[in-house]
């Protein structure tokens, strides 16, 4: 079956530096390289019909926000797995502004994402998710857990 992942956690939490060095070979799509949603949701369409292991490496920070993705992806009949990033405002704020050029965003944009995450359920329609922390930059990922 293919796999589909959902990353979920405000700028500058790690997304995409994960992405690239746990999902390598997964078609990655990224709003941030795309550019529009009309381009996102072409590139993610023409990845389900290719039956293509993907990964969403966009913040996704409401249900609402993630259900898109999950609805057509179990239509398709993927596994659904969430990795949710450890979002501590601050520490995003202080990677971000060690970003150059386009990558870098206002410290405002960070704050509203944060306002307005939802933390991931298996309610949602997840197979599998995972909670992700950066110690001494590096990553850890442990098995969901409700009551965090």
């Amino acid at each position: 079956m293919p796999v589909i992942v959902i990353m979920t956690g405000i700028q500058g939490s790690g997304k995409t530096t994960f992405c690239r060095e746990q999902f390598p070979d997964y078609e990655r799509i990224s709003l941030d390289e795309l550019h529009t949603r009309n381009k996102e949701n072409i590139a993610f369409e023409q990845a389900l019909l290719e039956k293509k292991d993907l990964v969403i490496d966009n913040t996704n920070p409401t249900v609402s926000d993630r259900e898109r993705y999950i609805r057509r992806a179990k239509k398709q009949g993927y596994i659904i797995v969430g990795y949710f990033m450890q979002s501590r405002t601050r520490e995003c704020m202080d990677r971000n502004r060690r970003r150059a050029g386009k990558a870098r965003i206002p410290d405002t944009a960070i704050a509203a994402t944060s306002n307005k995450l939802q933390l991931p359920s298996f309610e949602e329609g997840y197979d599998e998710l995972y909670f992700v922390s950066i110690n001494d930059a590096e990553f850890s990922v442990s098995e969901w857990r409700d009551s965090r």
